[in-house]
């Protein structure tokens, strides 16, 4: 059976959309005179980067709300998670990037710049060959009917319940942990975007919006006690954008109050850590996580309201600037090629065996190799720190590292000509057809900016695998 999405556009929520692109624009300008008013920076120019830094983070979202594009905005995604990550640490001279002289640091945003304007062009290409007739069969015919969606809210459920499983008990075997994971991870995904999804459009009623938030905010608490904040952080922001992409709105409150949230606990995990964190993690009992977390929100509450540790001295990061990545182009701008060469693909070359499974090559190389070969290659970590500890470079960095300045404006050609691709061909696919659920984790994965290719393609993989062959299987099964 072949459908169309279920979440139809209303004229409301056109002149909804539109009239929040309007702000958009307004907010962007305002944003543009304030930074370039209040500029930190002696070269005019770095200024003036920063902001084509932000606008082309922006716009591309802002075009897809004026266009009321079914498509979904992934390309334009891509582009938005920039902001945080690449121009505001510059315009707001976050405190690692203020260490670099400016002309590195302008060569920097160059850098991102290149990124993110071969992007659009990408995007801008397959917008300029438009996509005639209808999605293949594989990818618009439902692996479950339209009439399921309902039932996420029990797949999300049962999400919660393997998370409280595995997080509380050892009743799992450790050889089928992994694979567990990985389905129930692109379970819990899905079934979380498609009830905000359906939230937005107004398809869920009081009892299933109750439901729904229990299960999100025990998922969110369990996620946060390995005291490691992204994938709770990755999972709020997949809520906001199955909200939003039905709404056409934010859910304003949700968000202030979730950002709150994270800025007390960011605040206070660095003594978390210092507490909690043995060789090998911390295990909390279920009991103990009232106690665990009114520890965590006190030491939250008092470090956010100095800028130092008077105990340590040690300066912790904000929010904001913790999700900084600008830091690490200058600091791989600064290495390479004067102090270590170019890697020429090497970190690249991990990404093939990573669809060989690993029953027929148990040896193979894990993509988690790249991330410390970056470490070890660009001198910021020993062979032995790089088994022990992982740091985020994200997809510009690495292209540089191993192509200078061609690599970022290849990768950013790519990302924008592939997203903007299965957009457009899936823009008729129905939410629980392959093309829908392709979609869907795309979108998910869009907003994971600090990983290498290597892991961002293999846990993707991984993902496809994992919601695919069971979806399959029980199509055949029940045919």
């Amino acid at each position: 059976m072949i459908s169309r999405p279920p979440f139809s556009p209303s004229d409301e929520v056109a002149r909804r959309a539109h009239q929040m692109a309007m702000i958009g624009y307004g907010t962007l300008v305002a944003a543009a005179a304030f930074f370039g008013y209040n500029s930190v920076w002696e070269n005019p120019l770095l200024t003036a980067a920063g902001i084509a830094m932000l606008a082309l983070g922006i716009i591309p979202m802002l075009r897809w709300l004026q266009r009321h594009d079914e498509a979904y905005p992934l390309a334009e995604l891509m582009q938005f998670t920039l902001v945080p990550f690449y121009a505001l640490p510059l315009l707001t001279a976050h405190e690692e990037v203020a260490r670099y002289p400016e002309s590195i640091l302008l060569e920097a945003a160059g850098v991102v710049l290149l990124f993110q304007v071969f992007c659009l062009l990408g995007a801008i290409f397959v917008d300029r060959n438009q996509h005639r007739g209808n999605p293949s069969a594989w990818l618009s015919e439902d692996l479950v009917s339209e009439d399921s969606l309902r039932f996420s809210a029990y797949t999300l459920m049962l999400t919660t319940v393997w998370v409280l499983v595995s997080s509380f008990t050892r009743v799992i075997p450790v050889e089928l942990y992994g694979t567990l994971r990985a389905v129930f991870f692109g379970v819990g995904t899905i079934s979380a975007f498609i009830q905000a999804r359906m939230w937005g459009a107004g398809q869920l009623n009081q009892s299933q919006k109750a439901l729904f938030a229990v299960n999100i905010f025990v998922q969110f608490v369990l996620f946060n006690l390995s005291l490691v904040l992204v994938t709770a952080m990755i999972l709020f922001l997949l809520i906001v954008v199955g909200y939003f992409s039905s709404a056409r709105r934010l859910p304003l409150l949700l968000c202030l109050a979730v950002t709150a949230a994270f800025a007390v606990l960011h605040a206070g995990k660095h003594k978390m850590r210092d507490k909690y964190w043995g060789e090998y993690g911390q295990d909390t009992p279920i009991a103990a996580v009232p106690g665990y977390y009114s520890e965590w929100i006190g030491y939250g509450m008092a470090g956010a309201m100095k800028a130092a540790d008077d105990d340590s001295g040690t300066k912790h990061s904000s929010l904001l600037e913790r999700a900084s990545l600008f830091q690490l182009v200058c600091y791989v701008i600064d290495t390479v090629p004067d102090r270590t060469p170019y890697l020429a693909g090497e970190t690249y070359a991990y990404v093939p065996p990573q669809v060989i499974p690993r029953f027929l090559w148990p040896n193979k190389p894990s993509p988690n190799d790249s991330v410390k070969t970056l470490s070890v290659k660009l001198g910021v970590l020993s062979a032995d720190q790089a088994e022990t500890t992982s740091i985020g470079y994200g997809l510009i960095t690495e292209a540089y590292a191993n192509f200078g300045a061609y690599g970022p404006a290849i990768l950013g050609l790519l990302l924008g000509w592939a997203l903007r691709k299965l957009a457009k061909v899936t823009s008729a696919c129905g939410t629980l057809s392959g093309g829908g659920i392709l979609r869907i984790l795309a979108l998910a994965w869009c907003l994971n900016a600090e990983t290498t290719m290597a892991v961002w393609l293999s846990s993707f993989y991984q993902a496809c695998i994992a919601i695919f062959f069971p979806l399959l299987f029980y199509k055949s099964f029940f045919k």
